[in-house]
């Protein structure tokens, strides 16, 4: 038996290892190389999880797409049942349905091949996606070349163009992040999240409406919140985020609001709402504008979005004589009513009893603005009529002259009491509607006013004489003042602030709607994907609609 002797050499002192060579079967075994490139993430798991389907299923459509004579890829079922179409339509990857539009039929069927050109459209990022594998798959059995990402610009200059004028916009960056704590700063990260689920502010944001590169003011609170957008918006982090830039704005503007003691965010909501405002037309002004920055008529994004305007009319009892004001307002604050306990017996058959229950009434929202735009007296001590010269009794009414595209409406939960001098929170649950329509606190149609308003008359029917007082007269004309007034006055809930704890102590979290994907609940940090009840089930402090439309 042949052996073999292996001898040390001076120059290491390891001793060497014998490497068995490997087999010439072994030798000639292709390997198939591992893909690193991938059209979009859910592309990627797609092929890890089930790859030889997913090809598979990919090249029998393609197949049929190169059928002349078929029809198949052109027959979609609706409502009245399955018809034969001659325009674009989209097959599903993952079952053998066909659409012809681009909405996603089943939540869990992330992909659609376009029977024109076979492409693979991506519901989860919203676009045509390239992806090697299914590219080769494409070409392979088509007579077309295969796409090539260079040959999108054909000159020097139009390369230089598309690459200064794009970016690559992560399919994970959809705003799902958390906000960490530094100290009890609850009441600031859950209106940060309500501004930056905000549709208006959100695109005004993303296209660079405001950029904190050219801004030198300091601590400044719309370069904060530009920083935030591109974080959330532009990288997939998952991670919370830590507002430090933002917080050292709000200590800087907000007064009251520096320190680390307990805020509040219906407070903190006005105070960034202004400070955005005045951020953005310092620089509207720096750059040469002439724009004016009365609320009246701003047209800075933060008014455009948030102002809306109410009109007062106060009659007096005796002469009927009306004063009318108009007032904007960035958000609306409702008075609720005091926990309400309902008493039952109920029958306990295993006793044959009876047993008391308590049972606290909710209360609807409507019900807390039918008692906003409600008519109040006012007494003599409170009122002076100048037609009659005179103290007299009158009644009051609100309505709502001009509808903001977003509307913040704050609840008020604390109370104090002057007998005993103590505040209270008000724990009466309040019931969201998932669409609201405004339409009957309305003092005319959104964007327009009333022929009685034009010509000088009442809306009861009554003339006034020469003596009717318009207070704030330069605001009267303002009602169709916003370019985006919504087009009808029915809103949908965008967004859920709740304050949990007492009146001395507590924690806020919010509620935000994304897309398509349903609610989520922000903890601070934490996100979490939550059912529809809960968030109409929360005990809200502050809520945000969305004009629809929007």
């Amino acid at each position: 038996m042949a052996t073999t002797t292996l001898t040390p050499t001076l120059a290491t002192a390891e001793t060497p290892k014998l490497v068995k060579p490997a087999p010439t079967s072994d030798a000639k075994t292709p390997v198939t190389p591992t893909q690193t490139t991938f059209g979009c993430q859910h592309i990627k798991g797609l092929l890890t999880a089930a790859r030889q389907q997913a090809t598979d299923g990919y090249t029998r459509l393609i197949q049929s797409l190169r059928k002349e004579e078929g029809m198949s890829d052109r027959t979609h079922t609706s409502s009245g049942g399955a018809k034969t179409i001659t325009s674009t339509t989209y097959l599903c990857l993952q079952c053998p349905t066909v659409s012809s539009t681009r909405d996603r039929h089943r939540k869990d069927h992330v992909f659609a091949v376009e029977s024109d050109n076979g492409f693979i459209y991506c519901h989860d990022c919203r676009d045509f996606v390239y992806d090697p594998t299914f590219e080769a798959l494409r070409t392979s059995t088509t007579s077309s070349k295969k796409r090539k990402l260079s040959a999108l610009a054909t000159s020097t200059e139009d390369r230089k163009f598309v690459r200064n004028n794009t970016s690559t916009t992560p399919c994970a960056a959809t705003g799902l992040r958390g906000i960490y704590n530094m100290g009890q700063t609850c009441f600031m990260s859950v209106v940060l999240q309500c501004l930056i689920h905000n549709p208006l502010v959100r695109s005004w944001y993303l296209s660079e409406g405001h950029k904190s590169s050219d801004c030198e003011r300091e601590a400044c609170t719309a370069c904060a919140l530009d920083d935030i957008f591109t974080d959330f918006y532009g990288s997939e982090k998952h991670e919370g985020y830590g507002a430090v830039h933002m917080l050292q704005g709000c200590w800087k503007g907000g007064g009251n609001l520096a320190g680390y003691s307990q805020q509040d965010a219906h407070e903190y909501l006005g105070f960034i709402l202004n400070s955005l405002h005045t951020a953005i037309t310092e620089d509207s002004e720096e750059n040469g504008s002439s724009k004016r920055r009365h609320t009246k008529d701003c047209p800075c994004p933060i008014h455009q979005t948030f102002s809306g305007q109410l009109r007062s009319t106060v009659t007096c009892t005796k002469c009927r004589n009306v004063t009318t004001a108009y007032d904007p307002f960035m958000d609306l604050s409702l008075d609720i009513r005091s926990t309400t306990v309902s008493v039952k017996k109920k029958k306990l058959t295993m006793i044959n009893g009876t047993t008391t229950v308590k049972e606290v009434l909710p209360m609807d929202l409507k019900e807390c603005l039918d008692r906003f735009t409600s008519a109040e007296t006012l007494s003599s001590d409170s009122y002076h009529c100048r037609k009659c010269e005179s103290n007299q009794d009158a009644r009051k009414k609100l309505s709502l002259s001009r509808l903001p595209p977003i509307l913040p409406i704050h609840l008020k939960r604390f109370s104090h009491s002057k007998v005993s001098a103590q505040s209270s929170k008000v724990e009466t649950r309040i019931r969201l509607p998932l669409t609201l329509d405004l339409g009957p606190y309305l003092t005319v149609g959104p964007g327009q006013r009333s022929k009685a308003d034009k010509a000088g008359e009442l809306t009861n029917g009554h003339k006034p004489d020469d003596d009717l007082v318009l207070e704030n007269p330069d605001e009267e004309n303002t009602s169709s003042s916003s370019s985006i007034a919504p087009a009808e006055p029915v809103y949908e809930l965008s967004s859920v602030i709740v304050r949990k704890g007492k009146i001395d102590n507590g924690h806020y979290i919010s509620y935000n709607r994304q897309g398509l994907d349903g609610w989520f609940r922000f903890d601070d940090s934490m996100v979490v994907q939550v059912e529809e009840r809960e968030v109409l089930g929360a005990e809200a402090y502050m809520v945000v609609y969305v004009a629809k439309g929007f």
